[in-house]
């Protein structure tokens, strides 16, 4: 029997309140860390490469983790066939409880509710410090690798349409030149990081001075996850912003933000189409 099993209900109740106060500790010092430009990037590579995890819990992961690659709990290593080795420390992020108990974090929630726990101390209830482990921790047979990435042709094609069925009927244009004509790579950077802006205007959620440090930011996790190379990031103003709410300051907002729109504009570049490249055709005017 493990020693989680000898232990009373009470004895657990009161570990599981000291784990999530450390965590919300860890977390309310790390935001105030954020302005920091190898942070703030830290942050930006764990979104990007944690997309299963949800915004928070990936800048969890950043903050402690910096250099993970794959994060899972040690019940799920054992049973993909890997061990954590003993003595190994956790990377602490948020799990959600039922009426039964803690489930595992790979069963969290959606990001509007999975992250919610971590937005104040009454919606925190029902949410506990889980420990994770990154396979640079295990011991066992290798691990498929991922995928090698998008083409930046693609890449750059698609978002063409993608900005084009915006509205943006000069999206191949940038800075006055055709985007064919420019470094795919180049234009696909610079496409990501329009596409990124023009979301963030139009929904209005951060203050003027915020928008070109979160585009750079999202653009730069879209980036990521479409393995291109990655623009540069500036740390956004709101970093150095001081409210009462430690528990959900702007430098997290605008983090959770940058991390989100920048998934969504990976997930709308989709999978190469062997067809056409990228090209828009009728199949992306029938998801208009």
């Amino acid at each position: 029997m493990g020693y989680r099993n000898r232990m009373s209900r009470e004895k657990r109740r009161e570990l599981g309140k000291q784990r999530t106060a450390e965590l919300s500790d860890l977390l309310q010092a790390g935001y105030q860390s954020m302005g920091h430009p190898a942070v703030w990037a830290a942050v930006m590579r764990a979104g990007a490469v944690h997309v299963e995890r949800g915004p928070v819990n990936a800048i969890a992961i950043g903050l402690q983790a910096p250099h993970a690659t794959q994060v899972l709990s040690y019940a799920e290593w054992q049973n993909n066939g890997r061990q954590v080795r003993r003595g190994e420390e956790g990377v602490r992020i948020w799990g959600p409880m039922t009426g039964g108990g803690r489930r595992e974090p790979a069963e969290e929630r959606p990001e509007s509710s999975a992250d919610a726990e971590a937005q104040g101390e009454e919606r925190a209830r029902g949410w506990l410090s889980n420990a994770v482990f990154d396979i640079s921790q295990t011991d066992g047979p290798p691990v498929t690798s991922p995928a090698t990435g998008n083409p930046a042709p693609f890449v750059r094609n698609r978002l063409i349409a993608v900005l084009t069925q915006g509205g943006d009927h000069r999206a191949f244009l940038i800075n006055g030149v055709p985007a064919e004509a420019i470094d795919p790579e180049d234009a696909s950077r610079a496409l990501l990081l329009k596409a990124a802006r023009r979301s963030i205007e139009a929904a209005g959620l951060c203050d003027p001075e915020q928008v070109e440090a979160e585009a750079a930011a999202a653009a730069h996790v879209a980036a990521r996850i479409l393995r291109i190379p990655a623009g540069p990031l500036l740390p956004p103003p709101a970093a150095g912003w001081i409210t009462d709410d430690l528990n959900n300051p702007p430098v997290k907002q605008s983090a959770v933000r940058a991390i989100t729109l920048g998934r969504t504009l990976a997930e709308q570049i989709g999978d190469p189409c062997p067809c056409c490249n990228g090209a828009r055709h009728d199949q992306d005017r029938a998801e208009v």
